[in-house]
Order: structure tokens, then sequence, then C-alpha cells
């Protein structure tokens, strides 16, 4: 039998296709694995981020239009050709002005040429649409090292730095759910390990594997699911709720003159001391109240020790600990943003699941798992015969995470 083609191959078959012209630029780059912490970023926590070997693949040719024109798919969901303008974003799909709005970006910070005049560009992925596993940070991240060559080496750190800050401001642009850190660890993680960002004082390192002989990675959940169709009034999703959040972080950091709360001493009373002042002087309204206030100081507190506590398991090589510390995770996760638990998330642990925690919450209903290999290849058959209530079995899809290659430029590409 003949191997199926790459992601890169399949991506410039495609290009060809459509365009009648081979791709000009292209690059790669992984899906990610937020393991714990993804949460505590704007507070100045540790985020452990795997890059997986579910990869993006990007390659693009130019037009002369001013447009930028993009089709493609995402794990056998097709993205129909869709158009947007160039420094003129806002209209147009999802995709398209999220990559229009990613070469402005480029163009404004002089990483990429002002006489650029946009391009036909072609996506293909291995990472499902809706899964929590970073299908659109990987897009981004593919697109931005097509654009910019000077990031191509993955030694130049300072190149890649700049990219992935220029990828996360881009898509915050649109997006109010990005993950810094997904772009980081795509493009300045090391090959087959966990990333560790700690925002407190900008590093980056890495750690050893999570996976061990006896356990496997999955993650679970409907396949082709659209993000933005999940149900807003969820506490960690509704828009509300989330710029409640967003205010009470930006707010306090420039009243006690900090980056990051986490770099304040005694954060959590003196923050709560000073939100009680502001509610006597302009009354509550855009911020959480006192009680949610203080669970979610007192959960990103937490949430970032955990990361570190993760950090020392895997470098002392303690694994076996690792799932009661994700199951520790996924308990203060939905105490802090009122999250139920899903019924998949029980089926789970009904069939031998040792942890469980959602893939990324309020932002996607998949969960990923950590099983004993001799568990893993039966529970998919479980948890479709129990007929779960959110899917009915139906579409329900198991994908094994593991560790991959970070963002690169293939061979010919």
């Amino acid at each position: 039998m003949l191997p199926s083609p790459s992601v890169m191959d399949r991506a410039r078959a495609l290009h060809r296709s459509h365009t009648s012209v081979p791709a000009f630029l292209g690059a790669q780059a992984p899906g990610t694995w937020c393991i714990v912490g993804e949460h505590t970023e704007a507070f100045g926590g540790t985020v452990v981020m795997l890059p997986l070997n579910l990869a993006t693949a990007v390659v693009l040719s130019p037009r002369e239009d001013g447009c930028v024109c993009l089709r493609g798919e995402f794990a056998g969901v097709r993205i129909s050709l869709a158009t947007a303008r160039l420094r003129h974003t806002g209209t147009g799909s999802d995709m398209a002005q999220r990559a229009a709005r990613l070469i402005t970006t480029l163009i404004q910070r002089q990483m990429l040429s002002r006489d650029t005049t946009g391009f036909d560009i072609t996506v293909c992925s291995d990472v499902p649409l809706g899964s929590g596993l970073g299908a659109r940070h990987s897009f981004d991240t593919a697109l931005g090292l097509a654009l910019y060559p000077e990031a191509h080496d993955a030694s130049d750190a300072p190149a890649r730095a700049r990219l992935a800050s220029a990828c996360s401001q881009a898509a915050r642009y649109l997006d109010d759910s990005v993950v810094r850190t997904r772009h980081i660890a795509s493009l300045r993680g090391r090959p087959g390990r966990p990333c560790v960002v700690d925002y407190s004082d900008g590093s980056v390192t890495d750690v050893p594997a999570l996976h061990s002989s006896e356990a496997v990675a999955l993650a679970i959940g409907v396949s082709g699911e659209d993000p933005h169709a999940i149900d807003s009034t969820s506490p960690s999703l509704n828009s509300k709720d989330q710029q409640a959040r967003h205010r009470l972080i930006k707010d306090a950091t420039h009243a006690f003159g900090t980056e990051y709360l986490r770099l304040l001493p005694d954060a959590t009373p003196r923050v709560l001391d000073w939100l009680k002042a502001v509610f006597a002087v302009h009354g509550p309204q855009g911020y959480p109240s006192l009680e949610e206030a203080a669970t979610l100081l007192a959960f990103w507190e937490a949430e970032t020790r955990r990361s570190h506590r993760l950090v020392s398991l895997l470098r002392g090589r303690r694994t076996d600990e690792v799932p009661m510390l994700l199951n520790e995770s996924r308990a203060a996760i939905t105490e802090a943003y009122q999250e139920e638990h899903t019924p998949l998330t029980q089926i789970c642990l009904r069939h031998g699941a040792m942890s469980v925690r959602p893939a990324h919450a309020g932002l996607s209903r998949w969960v990923t798992v950590l099983v004993d290999a001799e568990h893993a290849a039966s529970l998919h058959t479980r948890i479709v015969q129990e007929e779960i209530a959110t899917s009915g079995g139906q579409g329900l899809e198991v994908v094994r995470l593991h560790a991959g290659d970070i963002a690169h430029v293939p061979h010919g590409a």
C-alpha cells in the first residue's frame, strides 16, 4: 500500500487544481494540546502546551487585485472559496478575514512588503475545527511562517518571537479567545516536547514528554463542530462574562502599575479591596461580582501552581501523578467558570479514563483524556454504545494525541 500523501502534498495538489498555478510559498504548523494553565495567560500565569503531530499546511500564490482568496479543508470539513480585502478587513468569511488581518499586520510591522497585492491561499489540515486543539491558531502560524522567511530558521528565537506576537495580535483583532501560547509553542517550542511559557518573566522552556508506554492521550468530541456555534449561554463563553473578566484584569493591572497581577504581592486581597472601592464610586457594572472575582483570582493562582507542579512531575519522570493533577484542574475550571460536567466526561471516567479535562473550556465541547494503553482501543466503542446525549453517538471522533514537530517549511515548499 502506498503511503497517504502528507498534509503539505495535499495542500499543493488542491491549490494547483483550483488556481492552475503551482504554490509560490508554503509552511506547516502543528495543532496544540493545552495540557494545563491556558486560562492564566492574562493573569501572568504559566501554560504547558504540547505541539502535536496533527498539522496544518498553508500554501499560497500571489494575485494582483488586493484580495485574499482562501479555500481548503480542516480534517474533512471543506472551506469553500472565501474572499476578503487587504487593509479593509471586516467583511468575508471568518478564515479569509483572519488571513487578511494577519497579512495586514505583517505589513504594518514591516515584516512583509507594502507592495503586497493579495494572495490565493489553500489550507489543508488534520486538526478538527472546534476540537480545542488549535486549528485556527495553526492556520495563523503556518500562514505567517510562509510569509516571513526570517523565521524559517527554528533557532532564530527573536524572529520567531516577533512572528508569534504578530499572529496573536492579528487574531485577537477578530477573536477574543486567542491563546497566545499556541502561537508561541508552535514557533518556539522543541519538537516532541511540551512547551512551558511563564508569562511573569517571559521565559519559554520545555519539559520531557508527557506520554509513557502505559498511558495514551486522546481527544474526543463531535467532528466538524463549529466552535462559533457553541451555546453562548455557557458562562465561560458568554461575551459579557468574558468582557467582565478581561476588564477586571486590565483595569486592576493598570491601577496597580504592574504588567501582570501575578507580579503583585498579595494580589487577591489587594485586588478585592480595590474592586470594592471601584464599586463604591462607579458601581459594579462591567465587572464580576466580588464573589466571582475572588473565585477567579483564587483559580488563576491555583492553576499557575498546578502548571509548576506538572513541570516538576515531568522533569522528575513522575508521570503516574499527572492524571490526578489534570482531574484537579478540571474540577477547578468547573467551579471557576461554572462549567457543567458533560456526559462525555462522565462516560470517559466510567470506562477507564485516568483523567479527563476540557480541551478548552467554553470554546469546545471536546475533552482530552489520559487512559491506560490497554483500555484505549475499547474506549471509543464504549462511548458510542452509551449513546451520549450531546451527540447521540453520531459523528463522534477519537484522535490520538502524539507529540509532533514545531512549525517549519517543508522541503520544496
